[in-house]
């Protein structure tokens, strides 16, 4: 089953920034200078390894908007959508009413073609100063009538407050078509986790870093860990920690090519920390293993070999061949 989502909004609100951000594992410094989309741009992503997300991402010039409600192209656009954001620059109050105009027009669209989808406003660039705020603009975008099923949400890739609202959409959608294989997932980290006597593992999708599922030791549970804590752990991208090995994999091969090394592969990172170790192995391509033990629980024969036994059922339940 693959998910529609569209991303709507005037030229400049940031979507496909925040498409980047959320799908992409990238930060706001390596987004900051994205030239205008023009058209739609229609990209493919795994979320989470668990689903296939179709993101409809549509530039927002005028001309560009004019064209998404021809008779020509409505249909096609608005038909069998999941999930519709409509994103607005919360700093650009100039256009504020632009941006409502063109939202009632999709909101018709959207719920003539595709009426169970979740329809979501983004306040976004929630970072700058001259802000409208939230509860300012729902005003504002309800005030000639209610919006039925509309929610409102704020979001800033600067500060890095997107990924938690918008994974917590997706998740929503996620839990109800693949519980059984999250389930599953959960039993065979929870078993490791006891096996290695660690503090926390997680499995991570390599392409955005984010967490596809978790298990924390018995020393974490016992203390308690309050929701924020597992809301860090589900919308945290731990990407930063993970390329370092792509990055290693070249200078291996230049020492392998000077005949200082005799390895051809490198597939596993660790962190020597104050207290800790962070293990992180890659178990295939696109999903990588993170694991946090004390240090005199480190060894790393018996992480590979814990490793290698799960690995072909974790990729069976995650469908990676």
């Amino acid at each position: 089953m693959v998910l529609k989502i569209i991303l709507l909004g005037l030229s400049n609100a940031g979507k496909t920034t925040l498409i980047r951000h959320i799908l992409e594992g990238k930060e706001f410094d390596e987004l900051e200078n994205l030239p205008p989309t023009e058209g739609i741009n229609t990209n493919e992503y795994r979320y989470r390894r668990l689903v296939e997300i179709s993101v409809f991402d549509c530039g927002g010039q005028k001309q560009f908007l004019e064209g998404y409600f021809s008779e020509k192209m409505e249909r096609t656009i608005f038909s069998n959508v999941r999930v519709f954001f409509w994103i607005v620059d919360v700093s650009d109050k100039d256009r504020l009413e632009e941006s409502r105009s063109w939202f009632k027009k999709a909101f018709a669209s959207i719920k003539q073609f595709s009426p169970d989808a979740k329809i979501y406003v983004l306040a976004n660039k929630y970072d700058k100063k001259d802000k409208i705020p939230k509860n300012e603009l729902k005003e504002f975008f309800t005030e000639q009538g209610p919006l039925a099923d509309v929610t409102f949400h704020t979001t800033s890739v600067k500060s890095k407050t997107a990924r938690t609202p918008i994974c917590k959409i997706l998740n929503v959608l996620i839990e109800k078509t693949e519980t059984l294989r999250i389930q599953n997932l959960q039993k065979i980290t929870d078993g490791l986790i006891s096996r290695l006597n660690a503090k926390l593992i997680m499995l991570i999708n390599k392409d955005d870093g984010l967490e596809i599922n978790s298990s924390v030791g018995p020393e974490i549970e016992t203390k308690l860990i309050d929701k924020e804590a597992i809301e860090f752990l589900q919308y945290l991208s731990v990407k930063t920690l993970i390329y370092p090995i792509n990055i290693a994999r070249d200078l291996v091969e230049q020492f392998r090519e000077k005949g200082f090394l005799n390895s051809k592969k490198i597939n596993t990172t660790i962190f020597k920390l104050d207290e800790e170790y962070i293990f992180i192995r890659d178990i295939h391509e696109s999903v990588s293993i993170f694991i946090a033990t004390p240090l005199m629980h480190l060894s790393i024969d018996k992480f590979e070999q814990e490793i290698a036994k799960i690995t072909p059922k974790l990729l069976e339940i995650l469908k990676i061949s």
